[in-house]
């Protein structure tokens, strides 16, 4: 099934009951573009998966263990110094978009209590991770983005964490059955539902859109 936003929140609310106000007791990178997170809670131990791959991004538990490369990259032992003994203290999706917002209570260099944030980008060939301190600078960042890369949104250390450009749709948590209905009939209809879902509404797949259209057909 595709990770949607609806999928994000569904996975959110997991991690939410399971893993809130777990410590986090060891951060691997076993591979280039996912981070996985040891933590302990009064549930026993999980293991916290966040894959910011362009093949199949996600974010969830997972009992897969994986070797470690011999020398940690650089963002693996940024969060090892920051996070290690830290608390999950709280986890929240940007909106309806493919974005989770992980929360972290921890200790800085000189050891007084402060908040750190990781942030996952679930959104394809897109899909980022970035570390920020409570001011939302970016600490480190998985997939630098520079001006070669991208005229729209830059995204490298030192610049202020910003979510991707909104695009123009309608937020499905925001709308009430009645607006939904009416959005539908002031619809083009020779368009098919499921590509009217898809370009009105924020944070469907297209595979969970043309499941909702065959489950009311």
């Amino acid at each position: 099934m595709a990770f949607d936003a609806g999928m994000l929140a569904c996975v959110i609310h997991e991690i939410k009951t399971a893993a809130l106000g777990a410590r986090i007791e060891k951060i691997s990178q076993p591979e280039k573009d996912e981070i996985v997170l040891q933590m302990r809670s009064f549930e026993g131990g999980r293991r916290l998966l966040i894959h910011a791959g362009s093949n199949n991004p996600r974010i969830g538990f997972t009992t897969l263990q994986k070797e470690n490369p011999l020398t940690a990259p650089m963002l693996c032992m940024l969060l090892r110094k920051h996070l290690s003994g830290g608390k999950l203290s709280d986890i929240r999706q940007e909106g309806f978009e493919r974005v989770v917002r992980l929360e972290f209570e921890t200790r800085d260099e000189m050891g007084f209590a402060c908040r750190r944030y990781l942030v996952a980008e679930i959104m394809g060939k897109y899909s980022n991770m970035m570390f920020t301190d409570e001011a939302g600078k970016i600490l480190a960042v998985l997939r630098p983005v520079d001006f070669s890369t991208s005229s729209m949104r830059q995204v490298l250390p030192g610049m202020t964490y910003e979510l991707p450009p909104a695009q123009d749709k309608v937020d499905p948590l925001s709308v009430t059955q009645a607006d939904f209905y009416a959005a539908y009939e002031a619809a083009p209809g020779e368009r098919p539902a499921h590509k009217w879902l898809l370009s009105t509404y924020q944070g469907i797949s297209a595979a969970v859109a043309r499941e909702m259209v065959y489950l009311v057909m």
